[in-house]
């Protein structure tokens, strides 16, 4: 939690590397057993202490990694999430802190795929050009059922979560402070431009200011399959891959054909915007390249078919 007026914020082959622009290197998505892992930082969650404080990294809202697999045999999308936080979230009452929230409970955000190439979460987010997944039945998400959307315009529910209005008051006002380093998001720094202007002074009782977590409207083109830390640890993912690791595993998974084929950005935030991560990806169809037959392959291939012409062309002219 904030407090005042300003209540503002790899062991495998790199296969999705990024630098940010800033200059801030950020954490590089990693391949391993057909899944596509990125860490968040274990020192950027924040949190109320009980005392009217604020503490920095470790805390319920910590946000260790998330990964996404492209299952070619069910044609589907997995993803798995490790975290403290429950998939139910973190029942607080009426209010955490000092602060009113909005339904007793703080918990998820929306996972929001930017597939537009606009290079913008705010552009893309204008334009409702979003696809967004909510997977957290009980949180504050503006849609009435969990699932997959199209066109989708998100919306931020930090002010009713008792959060950080954007990734810059989390950071300059919030982790920076306390631990003497910079936040990230997974494979983005806090102030990577494409989250611009939610990486500038912000504030809760300035809308535009507020980074959108959760989705505004859509329309729901399929659903999702809940999975359990079992089941996608039968698919391959395991939170030992990460640097660090938390408490709580989930996931969720659905057709792929729901979405695009093409890169994407996915963002997700908590409600209150405690902790953040993004990942970089693709939906694209990659077809396996055509073998090309050794040299000595083509050479036996030539030699055979020269014999059999030459046998054929024997035959036409014996002369009986």
């Amino acid at each position: 939690m904030n407090h005042g007026k300003v209540r503002n914020l790899v062991a495998a082959a790199i296969t999705y590397g990024f630098i940010s622009v800033t200059g801030q290197v950020a954490s590089a998505g990693t391949l391993h057993n057909g899944w596509n892992y990125v860490s968040d930082p274990n020192y950027d969650s924040l949190a109320g202490d009980g005392r009217g404080g604020i503490i920095a990294g470790g805390t319920i809202y910590e946000i260790y990694g998330m990964a996404i697999k492209d299952d070619v045999d069910s044609d589907s999308i997995w993803v798995a999430i490790n975290s403290n936080l429950p998939i139910a979230g973190r029942n607080t009452g009426p209010f955490d802190s000092g602060f009113p929230i909005s339904n007793g409970n703080i918990g998820w955000g929306d996972l929001l795929f930017d597939f537009s190439g606009l290079g913008n979460f705010k552009a893309a987010n204008d334009a409702s050009s979003l696809f967004g997944i909510r997977f957290a039945a009980g949180n504050d998400s503006k849609v009435s059922r969990t699932g997959v959307y199209s066109n989708v315009k998100a919306v931020s529910v930090v002010a009713q979560n008792g959060g950080w209005s954007n990734f810059y008051n989390h950071n300059i006002n919030g982790v920076l402070p306390r631990t003497n380093r910079n936040a990230a998001t997974g494979e983005l720094a806090w102030n990577d431009r494409y989250y611009s202007p939610y990486t500038s002074l912000g504030d809760w009782d300035l809308p535009q200011t507020l980074i959108p977590n959760v989705i505004a409207s859509g329309t729901k083109i399929g659903d999702i399959t809940l999975l359990n830390s079992s089941q996608l640890s039968a698919a391959g993912f395991s939170p030992a891959f990460l640097p660090a690791v938390g408490s709580q595993t989930f996931g969720f998974k659905f057709a792929k054909s729901l979405l695009p084929q093409a890169d994407y950005l996915a963002t997700l935030i908590l409600e209150c915007n405690n902790d953040a991560i993004a990942i970089k990806g693709t939906t694209k169809v990659i077809k396996a390249p055509e073998k090309v037959p050794e040299p000595s392959t083509i050479l036996s291939l030539g030699i055979m078919a020269l014999v059999f012409g030459t046998n054929r062309l024997g035959k036409q002219f014996k002369v009986s």
